[in-house]
This record gives C-alpha cells, sequence and structure tokens, in this order.
C-alpha cells in the first residue's frame, strides 16, 4: 500500500485531540497535574547548563555560595520564620488551585516541549572502563589529602567548590577552557601520569601532538520495541484445535491484557509521523519518527523444561484456516442439536499436544540475542504452547486429559528511528503518513467497462439473447 505525506497546514493534528485518543488517561492526567514540575526542572536544567541568559547561571552560582556559606547561620535564627513562609506558600497556592483550570491544546503542547528539552539537556555519562578494585585504591589513596585539605578548609567551603564546578561544567567558557588546557601536552602528560599511580595502570602510549577529530553530527535516536500477540484455541471434540472460542471469553488474537487485536498476518506498525514543537528560540522543532521491522519474521516463545528462554520461527497461520474451523465448528454444532447426543468427550485428540495449529514441521531458526533467563514464565511444548483447563487455569507444557484451552505467544522486534531538525517558524501540529484512497469508479464509468468488457456469465448471455429475441 502507497501512503503520501499531506502538507503541515493540511494534516496538522492538535497535540491535545491525538493525546486524548492514543494516549491512556492516567497518563494524561499524570502529564497534566505533573506540568508545574515539569516545567520548574526545564528551568532548573536550563540554568544549570547555561542554555538560557547567562544572568540566571551567575545568579544560581552567586545563590549556591549563600546557601552554602550562610544556610546554618540562617537557619539557627529564623527557623520559625523559614517554616511560616513555606506555610503561607503553600496555602496561597492550594487558594489559587481551588479551581480547576481546564487544559487546553498549548497546556499540554508546553508540557511536550518541556520534556523533550530536558531530554535534550541532560547530560551523556561517560561509560566507566576502570575496575572496581583500581577505583577503590585511588579513592583509599586520597582519603588521606581530603582529610588534611578538611582540617585547614570549612566543609561548607568545599560544597561551594565542588557545586561551582559542576554548575560551571556546561559553561560554554568553561568548555573552552578545557580544551585550551587539554591542548598543552605537558598537562595531559601529568594527568596520565597522576593517574597511572592512583590506580596502577600502565601510561598510554606518547602522542607527539593532539590530533582534531572530527565532529560528526547527532546520531538518529532509536529505540526497540517487543511486539506480543497472544494466539488463543480451544479444543473441540471431531474438530481438534480451533480458534473458535466460547462466547464471553477472551479472544482468538489479543495483547496480553487480552484486548482484542490483529494477527501477525495483518499486524501492521504504527504510522509514521512527524510532530512539529516550538523551539526555546523562537523556531520549530521537527521529529520525524520512522517504524521499521529489525526482524523479518514473527516468532514464537519457547521454554521447555531444563531450557532458557527461546524465540523460534513458526508458520503462521493463515485466516482461511480459522474461517475453514469455525464453519466446521457451526456444522458440528448443527449435528449436535439434531441428533440430541453429545457424547462423551474424546481425550485422543488432545493427547495429540505437540500438533502445532500451522503445522510444525519447518525447522526452527532460533535466534542467539533472543535467548535469556526466565524462570518465571511458564513452560511450553516444542511450538510454544501452554495448555490449560476449561477456564484457562491448571496450565503446562502437556496437553491431555483435562486440557481443553491452549495459547502461545507470537512475537516480532521492531525499530523507531527519530530525527530531530531545526526548522523555519511555522504551524504546530503533528504530521502523519495516511494511505492513498483507492479509486471508486462511478456509475457511467463502470457501464462504459462493461460496453467495452462484456461478462462471459452464461446465464447473462442467455437472458440478453431472450429480450433481443423478436416476439411472433
Amino acid at each position: 500500500m502507497s501512503s503520501q505525506t499531506l502538507p503541515d497546514s493540511e494534516n496538522a493534528v492538535p497535540v491535545l485531540s491525538d493525546f486524548l485518543s492514543s494516549v491512556p488517561p492516567a497518563l494524561t492526567l499524570a502529564l497534566v497535574q505533573l506540568a508545574p514540575c515539569i516545567s520548574a526542572c526545564k528551568a532548573i536544567i536550563q540554568v544549570s547548563s547555561w542554555s538560557t541568559s547567562w544572568y540566571h547561571s551567575w545568579l544560581a552560582l552567586a545563590s549556591w555560595w549563600a546557601v552554602c556559606l550562610f544556610l546554618d547561620k540562617t537557619l539557627r535564627r529564623f527557623l520559625p520564620f523559614v517554616v511560616f513562609a513555606f506555610l503561607a506558600l503553600a496555602q496561597r497556592r492550594q487558594k489559587i488551585q481551588t479551581l480547576q483550570i481546564p487544559t487546553t491544546e498549548y497546556a499540554l503542547r508546553n508540557v511536550i516541549t518541556d520534556l523533550t528539552i530536558i531530554q535534550s539537556l541532560l547530560p551523556s555519562l561517560p561509560p566507566l572502563s576502570t575496575a572496581i578494585p583500581k577505583l577503590f585504591r585511588a579513592v583509599v589513596i586520597l582519603y588521606i589529602p581530603y582529610l588534611a585539605l578538611s582540617f585547614f578548609v570549612s566543609f561548607r567551603v568545599i560544597c561551594a567548590i565542588v557545586g561551582t564546578i559542576l554548575l560551571t561544567w556546561r559553561a560554554p567558557w568553561a568548555i573552552v577552557l578545557r580544551a585550551t588546557i587539554w591542548r598543552s601536552a605537558w598537562f595531559r602528560w601529568s594527568a596520565y601520569k597522576a593517574w597511572a599511580v592512583l590506580s596502577g595502570e600502565a601510561l598510554p602510549p606518547p602522542t607527539m601532538s593532539l590530533q582534531p577529530t572530527a565532529n560528526s553530527s547527532n546520531p538518529v535516536q532509536s529505540l526497540r520495541f517487543l511486539f506480543t500477540v497472544y494466539e488463543n484455541q480451544r479444543w473441540w471434540m471431531a474438530l481438534d484445535w480451533t480458534a473458535a472460542l466460547l462466547p464471553g471469553e477472551r479472544p482468538s488474537w489479543c495483547s496480553s491484557s487480552q484486548h482484542p487485536i490483529n494477527p501477525p498476518n495483518a499486524f501492521t506498525l504504527p504510522e509514521n509521523t512527524t510532530v512539529y514543537l516550538p523551539d526555546e528560540n523562537g523556531g520549530r522543532l521537527k521529529r520525524t519518527a520512522t517504524w521499521k521491522w529489525e526482524e523479518p519474521e514473527w516468532r514464537v516463545i519457547v521454554h521447555k523444561d531444563g531450557d532458557s528462554l527461546s524465540r523460534v520461527e513458526r508458520p503462521l497461520p493463515s485466516v482461511k484456516e480459522e474461517n475453514t474451523n469455525s464453519s466446521r465448528l457451526l456444522k458440528a454444532a448443527g449435528r449436535l442439536r439434531e441428533s440430541g447426543s453429545l457424547g462423551s468427550v474424546n481425550t485422543s485428540a488432545a493427547l495429540d499436544a505437540n500438533k502445532s495449529f500451522g503445522g510444525s514441521a519447518d525447522v526452527e531458526h532460533t535466534s542467539d540475542d533472543s535467548k535469556e533467563t526466565a524462570d518465571e514464565e511458564p513452560l511450553t511444548d516444542a511450538d510454544g504452547w501452554v495448555y490449560g483447563d476449561n477456564k484457562w487455569e491448571a496450565q503446562s507444557n502437556r496437553g491431555g486429559l483435562g486440557k481443553y484451552t491452549r495459547y502461545r505467544r507470537w512475537t516480532r522486534i521492531a525499530v523507531v528511528f527519530e530525527e530531530v531538525e531545526r526548522i523555519p517558524p511555522g504551524d504546530i501540529g503533528i504530521e502523519r503518513e495516511v494511505p492513498i484512497p483507492p479509486v471508486v469508479e462511478t456509475p457511467s464509468q463502470s457501464a462504459d467497462s462493461s460496453s467495452i468488457h462484456p461478462p462471459d456469465s452464461p446465464l447473462r448471455q442467455r437472458l440478453i439473447n431472450a429480450l433481443n429475441k423478436p416476439s411472433q
């Protein structure tokens, strides 16, 4: 099925309506209620990362020094007044929030924008390659100088200095200063030599000069999702295992919460979307999400006794077979109703526990990266089936007497790639890839096609000949 992308002005969907139709109400309620906290966190992260006005960052640095130096004396002398101010502020906030303000699309869009800014400003910690024993050795060696420093310098000043380093670490002038100092070969050799003494590691091979590395663009963000579809079947006398279930119980294809879902043959990934969000600099952020399957086929979860959990490829059951089994079930029920004899349950068909609904003669292809330890997972047979009684209870990996229901899980991994791009100001909304509507023939077109291509039905030809036959 081909698809086309509508322009932003024609396919802009409000963020609020999109959330209310696709996101659970509990998550929407949490976002709305946590909006003030999210906004405060965004402001703190922006100030600490020096991404806003430098005036606010310098003011935050001065406030940190004031807190470290005068917090003890202030709380010791004015603690009752601080408690009173806190209670008065909380009471005033409760009065303001007595009348709940309705949520608009702009409020929810601001929350999404704040979360996006927080995600982009969070620092990425480098991986720690030093072993734990070497780190412990460095801490033990540095402990004595720390005690000597704390004897001459008060703990408040030490906290202020450490906080200053953390608050100014991402400042532009601090980044330039570190890069300038690190260009010095003498400084790099001194740092490597000190770390070698502290950790006991060997010095790196000497280099004549620091070779600049090309700054690559930010990689596209990606997330892997494991989609799971439950296949449920019931055993019927003289029909074997079929997808025809009792009314009121779980559907033949469902999710883990037993909600109806498309079978693997008809399962489709979410639509590719492009979200336009306002930028803090007055522009827009274009976030394009593209879905793709990471695995070529669906796989069944198999957990044999004594083995680890694995995902094995199995042939998918076709919809035609399910319809055939349903019609066979209706015909058998009609025959039993006419004869008035239900008979006894024949358990010989249920003893064939290793018989797959779609056949299991194909060779298993077990993926090595899908194996994992899962002691709490239920045991299955070779085809991933878990058998239960008439109420889907007493589950086991073997069919037989008293086993009238079974299910197995089809899984497939998909990846969503998100690319973020800054674009000029414009409309805000969501752009989706929509399928091209099929071409519908008009009655005139149908008549023209019928005249050009006459039907080949013998009955229709005889009727036309009888109408055209002259009356005597």
